[in-house]
C-alpha cells in the first residue's frame, strides 16, 4: 500500500463513508490521488502523528443511535452527519469533487438503491434509500437534488449518494484495499456485530449474488428448535454468535464489555467468546462445505476478540467440515482494516460508480497530506 503524501499524486475527489447498524452510524472521509490511493483525512486538516493509528482511523467517527425503528429520523440523522463532513471537506480541499456513500444493514437491491428488507433497520425496509437520502440532505440545506445517479459534487445541488449492503462494502475494502489485496482466490467475508452479514469474493469482486441478497449467512437456520429472528425464521446463525448473543451469554451490558473483560482474564467472559467462537465454527463449516473458501476474513465489532474467538472457531471448523481430513482448511483470519472497512468500502463504491478507480489505501502516519 502506498503511503500518500510522498507519490507526488495530487487529488482528485473526495468521499464520506457512512456505515448505518442498529444502534450506530461509524463515518469518515477519504481523499482520493490521481493515482488511485485513498488516505483517511481529518476534515479540519489538524490531525497530528500518535498512538500508532493510522489516517483512516483517525478518520472515523462513531455516532449512536437508537432511531432503526423510524426512517425518517435515521435518513436525517445521516443526512445530518453527511452535512457536517461534506462541510468540513469543502473548507479543508476547496474545489475539490465530493461524494458519499451508504453501506447499510439492509438488503439492497443493486438498480436501484432501495432497501428491500432489513432486520436490524425497520425503518429502512421497502425504503427508496438514494432518494430518501437525498430529499434528507436537501432538507436541511435548502438545496435541491441532484437527477440521475450517484456522482460528484455539483454546485448548488445536493449529491445522490451511493448505497450498498454493509457487507458487500466491508468485503470490497478487503478485496481491494487491504494488505492481502490483489489475490486471485475465493474468500468470504463474515462481519459480526448487531448481526451477521456476509459476502464472497471471487478473484478480487465481490459476488452480489443474482438479486444483490447474496451473502445472508447470519439467517442460516442452526438450531430449528432455537429462538425467532426478526428475518422470519428461528434459530438463525446470528442469534448465536452476534454481539447481543456474546453480551448474553457474558452477563454484561455489551459485546465490547464482555470481549475487553475476556481479553483482561475474566473467565466467564473467556468462555462465553469460546462458546461464541465454536457457534461461528460450526456455520463456517456449513459455508465452506457449500463455497469451498480459501479463506474466511472475520470482520465487525465482535472481531476484536482477536484468537480467543478465532481459536475455537478454527477447530470447530476443522471437526464439523465434511472431508476435513482429505481436503484443505480454509483459513480464519480477522479483517485487516477491522471495523471500520464498512465506511471505507462505502467511500471506495461511491468514488468508483462515480468514475475515479481506487486502487490502494494509504498506509502512513495520520498526518495532513502534504500535497
Amino acid at each position: 500500500m502506498a503511503d500518500v503524501g510522498r507519490t507526488g499524486d495530487t487529488p482528485v475527489a473526495a468521499a464520506i463513508g457512512l456505515d448505518v447498524g442498529g444502534g450506530a452510524v461509524k463515518a469518515g472521509t477519504v481523499v482520493l490521488t490521481s493515482g488511485g490511493t485513498l488516505t483517511g483525512t481529518d476534515v479540519t486538516g489538524t490531525v497530528s502523528p500518535g498512538g500508532g493509528r493510522s489516517a483512516i482511523e483517525a478518520a472515523e467517527t462513531r455516532i449512536e443511535h437508537q432511531v432503526e425503528s423510524d426512517g425518517d429520523a435515521l435518513s436525517a440523522l445521516c443526512a445530518a452527519i453527511a452535512q457536517d463532513q461534506y462541510g468540513g471537506l469543502r473548507s479543508r480541499w476547496p474545489g475539490l469533487p465530493v461524494v458519499w456513500g451508504v453501506s447499510a444493514a439492509a438488503w439492497i437491491d443493486p438498480h436501484s438503491g432501495r432497501s428491500v428488507f432489513s432486520p436490524h433497520l425497520g425503518g429502512w425496509r421497502d425504503r427508496a434509500l438514494p432518494q430518501d437520502l437525498s430529499r434528507a440532505l436537501s432538507d436541511r440545506t435548502g438545496l435541491p437534488m441532484a437527477p440521475g445517479e450517484a456522482s460528484g459534487h455539483a454546485s448548488g445541488v445536493v449529491p445522490v449518494p451511493s448505497v450498498i449492503n454493509d457487507a458487500d462494502a466491508a468485503a470490497w475494502a478487503e478485496a481491494r484495499l487491504a494488505t492481502s489485496a490483489g489475490r486471485r482466490d475465493r474468500m468470504v467475508l463474515v462481519a459480526i456485530g448487531t448481526g451477521i452479514g456476509g459476502a464472497l469474493v471471487r478473484d478480487g469482486a465481490v459476488d452480489i449474488g443474482e438479486h444483490g441478497m447474496a451473502g445472508e449467512f447470519g439467517h442460516m437456520t442452526m438450531d430449528p428448535a432455537g429462538p425467532p429472528c426478526p428475518c422470519g425464521n428461528t434459530g438463525c446463525w446470528e442469534l448465536l454468535v452476534s454481539a447481543d448473543a456474546l453480551a448474553a451469554r457474558a452477563g454484561r451490558a455489551s459485546a465490547r464489555a464482555a470481549i475487553d473483560d475476556a481479553l483482561a482474564g475474566d473467565p466467564v467472559c473467556r468462555d462465553a467468546v469460546a462458546v461464541t467462537g465454536r457457534w461461528l465454527g460450526r456455520g463456517l463449516a456449513t459455508l465452506a462445505a457449500v463455497l469451498d473458501p480459501g479463506r474466511f476474513v472475520i470482520g465487525g465489532g465482535v472481531a476484536a476478540a482477536g484468537e480467543f474467538l478465532l481459536g475455537p472457531a478454527r477447530e470447530e471448523l476443522a471437526r464439523h467440515l465434511p472431508g476435513g481430513r482429505r481436503r484443505p482448511l480454509p483459513s480464519v483470519s480477522v479483517a485487516t482494516l477491522g471495523n471500520r472497512s464498512g465506511w471505507v468500502g462505502a467511500a471506495g463504491v461511491a468514488l468508483e460508480r462515480a468514475g475515479w478507480p481506487v486502487w490502494s489505501l494509504s498506509s502512513g502516519p495520520v498526518t495532513s497530506p502534504a500535497w
